[in-house]
């Protein structure tokens, strides 16, 4: 079965499904299979451990059994049925692995056919009353030297204050991008998602809102970078950032920083009179 196939005979009683594209199906299909690989294969190392704790002599008994029928013949009769009797022997041992995994495949597929769906809608439904980020002259946009501090901004107007709009949804991004197709499960840097975010142009009219930073590893704007970022490396460690940038932001007067070399930039936010803690 190719992956095509696959993705047909997955989603032919899936409602919506027509909805997305053939490479969005093929991509959760691809993913729900190996989700499905790991579960079947736990189960199965789960039920022969639990097999040999609770009484190992099953599989001598099972294996005594196998060879008793197996004496007294050769043909491709007896063959077959000796691999039938297996098959049924054997049977009871998958019938739950397999059960359970074909049971998260549907529904790990409705899952992301709705993530998806919503997402489209949200973003397509969302319609700015404010300043369009490639409109504004330059004297109007704000400024940034550092992209680390940028992304922390974008996160406080755009996720938590909910003033950037549409809010950047990777899942979304993904579904819609003509280039080349976009692993939404990545644990490194998503490229043209942080490009997007590169040539945002926020507005000055914005900055008086941002009072307060806080660089978490969960945060939205690293999530949809980074999808599946675990917050151990340094990524967004804002490690540079520059007095000019920081007086941009007049109300700023705390923040919590994901960094590496913080001792540096707490220079920078003291002499702009902001309190500033490391993570």
């Amino acid at each position: 079965m190719t992956r095509e196939e696959r993705e047909e005979k997955w989603f032919s009683n899936i409602s919506g499904a027509e909805s997305i594209s053939i490479e969005s199906k093929i991509e959760i299909c691809d993913k729900a299979a190996k989700r499905m690989m790991i579960i079947i294969l736990g189960l199965l190392t789960l039920e022969f451990i639990l097999l040999f704790v609770v009484g190992g002599e099953i599989f001598t008994r099972v294996a005594d059994f196998l060879n008793r029928i197996s004496e007294g013949g050769h043909t491709g009769n007896h063959s077959q049925g000796l691999a039938l009797t297996g098959i049924i022997v054997f049977l009871p041992v998958f019938i739950i692995p397999l059960t359970a995994a074909f049971s998260y495949k549907n529904n790990y597929l409705k899952a992301e056919l709705a993530k998806i769906v919503t997402s489209r809608e949200n973003t397509a439904g969302k319609e700015s009353a404010l300043p369009s980020f490639t409109k504004e002259s330059e004297s109007d946009i704000l400024h940034f030297d550092t992209l680390n501090f940028k992304l922390a901004i974008i996160q406080v107007l755009m996720y938590d204050l909910h003033l950037l709009k549409p809010e950047f949804d990777i899942y979304a991004f993904a579904d819609q991008y003509k280039g080349k197709n976009i692993d939404t499960d990545s644990d490194a840097i998503i490229e043209p998602a942080m490009n997007f975010f590169k040539e945002m142009e926020i507005p000055k009219n914005f900055a008086p809102y941002v009072e307060m930073l806080y660089m978490d590893g969960g945060n939205d704007v690293y999530m949809n970078i980074i999808p599946q970022w675990d917050g151990e490396d340094d990524s967004f460690d804002l490690n540079e950032i520059t007095l000019e940038e920081l007086q941009q932001f007049p109300n700023l007067k705390k923040a919590n920083l994901m960094s590496s070399d913080f001792d540096k930039v707490k220079e920078v936010f003291e002499a702009a009179n902001i309190a500033v803690e490391p993570l």
